[in-house]
């Protein structure tokens, strides 16, 4: 099916976001305005053939946002820490299955219109992302199919409805992954094995930490829009809101420190680490045969995922500002001692050169911000050298983008669907449509669902595009 039809590619809905314990009802209302939206989307399409050619519909990673999903304890699965009791448990196998059903019950339009989608013979493939990374777990993708199933879902049809571990590859027309792989914040260890095979726990990343413990202290604000924002940042805005506010994102900030804490030591546990490792390895093997690469080319295009911020004390330090804390605290004390020990004078002088030297430092370790827009637009090109693939397609990062690669191809990201991300609706319902060629390239549109109908949407260029003619890459 794949080769005869049109593609569909659409990234980040985040169903579920609005169960996060506190959103606002700004937020739940964009999630309802965005469901609506892609159901209508999906009816569209579904009665509305290109050229003859039934859809293949990528949803590139996101669909559902598990971390925002609070899971009570229960007898079977107590919690077992006071901040599970606080903020419900935390990520993992058992808490991911009931995180799918509360999504699924909470969404039940969607599935039925995923169901009726393929059900009129379009494929439907659920790229896994950094927010529903549990669906790599065969345990939460039984639970989506019980809920396909109960939507009314028979054999055939539940068969055009299929997760996707890593990628989407279509010889000779497209390369499609969420992309949260190249980003140190989002990306995991081992990222096809995040959870544990032993006892079924996700060892968390920094963008899990943040939205457990800063997004429910800040559930007022769009939890996508505070990504880039540092320690001083979030402090400054707490202050603003008044001395409550600010004390609970200060202690919402302490307790994110903790939790990147523990995520480094589990990082530290030898025998965690082999048993993800073997089981990321035993699944890239799947996965490579599954998509159509070799073991040998798959694993090449693993090695270029970011290792996450949590492995390293240092990255860490930095991210959390640290070493910036460390230097205030070292120039204080020379001040100190300089004052104690020197004359007027020569004290004076040697504050003026410890500002000098302290400053020289600070200009040295530079700002470590965690984005994911750089590695974002640095990989497409590393990718195009390993597949015959002459457009690359991500999501992740909310961000509609096209732009062309050096040395041939394309790079196009295909936004998201969330009306409330920045800076607003011009930047939702955006999806890439690729219309495979039999004589050449395919062609590359980036649009927009709006009025009930798709519609070009120009961001540096005018559409559709062509890709300049592909260069086969060997597999």
């Amino acid at each position: 099916m794949a080769e005869l039809a049109n593609v569909l590619v659409v990234s980040d809905l985040h169903f579920g976001e609005e169960l996060l314990r506190g959103a606002s009802a700004e937020r739940r209302r964009a999630v309802e305005l965005a469901a609506t939206a892609f159901r209508a989307f999906l009816h569209h399409h579904a009665a509305r053939r290109l050229r003859g050619r039934p859809w293949r519909l990528v949803i590139a990673g996101d669909l559902f946002d598990f971390m925002s999903v609070a899971v009570p304890g229960t007898p079977a699965a107590p919690a077992t820490s006071a901040d599970e009791r606080r903020l419900g448990l935390q990520r993992g196998v058992a808490a991911g299955v009931v995180r799918m059903r509360m999504i699924a019950d909470a969404h039940a339009p969607l599935i039925a219109a995923l169901v009726r989608f393929a059900a009129a013979g379009h494929q439907v493939d659920i790229v896994v992302g950094n927010h529903d990374v549990e669906l790599l777990e065969p345990e939460v993708v039984a639970e989506l199919a019980a809920h396909f199933r109960a939507a009314g879902a028979e054999a055939r049809t539940l068969a055009r409805l299929r997760v996707v571990p890593w990628f989407v590859y279509i010889p000779g027309v497209a390369w499609i992954e969420h992309g949260h792989v190249y980003d140190e914040g989002c990306s995991f260890e081992f990222n096809l094995a995040p959870c544990d095979p032993a006892d079924g726990r996700l060892v968390w990343n920094a963008d899990y930490a943040a939205v457990r413990h800063l997004g429910t202290a800040l559930p007022d604000v769009d939890p996508h829009a505070i990504e880039d924002w540092s320690c001083w940042g979030f402090l400054r805005f707490g202050w603003q809101q008044g001395a409550g506010s600010f004390g609970r994102l200060l202690l919402g900030y302490l307790r994110f420190i903790g939790a990147l804490v523990d995520a480094r030591t589990l990082h530290r546990s030898h025998a965690r680490r082999e048993r993800r490792r073997r089981a990321h390895r035993e699944r890239l093997v799947r996965v490579a045969a599954e998509g159509g690469l070799s073991l040998e080319r798959a694993s090449a295009i693993d090695r270029l995922a970011r290792t996450p911020l949590t492995v390293s004390w240092r990255r860490l330090g930095r991210m959390v500002m640290l070493d910036k804390l460390g230097l205030g605290a070292g120039m204080l004390l020379a001040w100190i001692l300089l004052a104690l020990l020197l004359p007027l004078a020569w004290a004076l002088a040697g504050a003026a050169l410890t500002v000098g030297a302290a400053a020289g430092v600070s200009r040295r370790l530079g700002t470590h911000l965690v984005t994911s827009q750089l590695p974002m637009r640095a990989i497409p090109r590393r990718l195009r050298a390993q597949v015959d693939a002459p457009v690359i397609v991500f999501g992740h990062t909310h961000d509609p983008r096209w732009q062309p690669l050096e040395g041939g191809g394309l790079y196009v990201n295909c936004g998201t669907w969330l009306p409330a991300t920045r800076p607003g609706l011009r930047r939702s319902f955006t999806h890439v449509l690729i219309q495979p060629s039999t004589s050449g390239a395919p062609t590359i549109e980036l649009r927009q669902w709006r009025d009930g109908a798709s519609a070009p949407f120009t961001v540096e260029a005018e559409h559709p595009l062509a890709v300049p003619d592909p260069v086969g890459v060997a597999s």
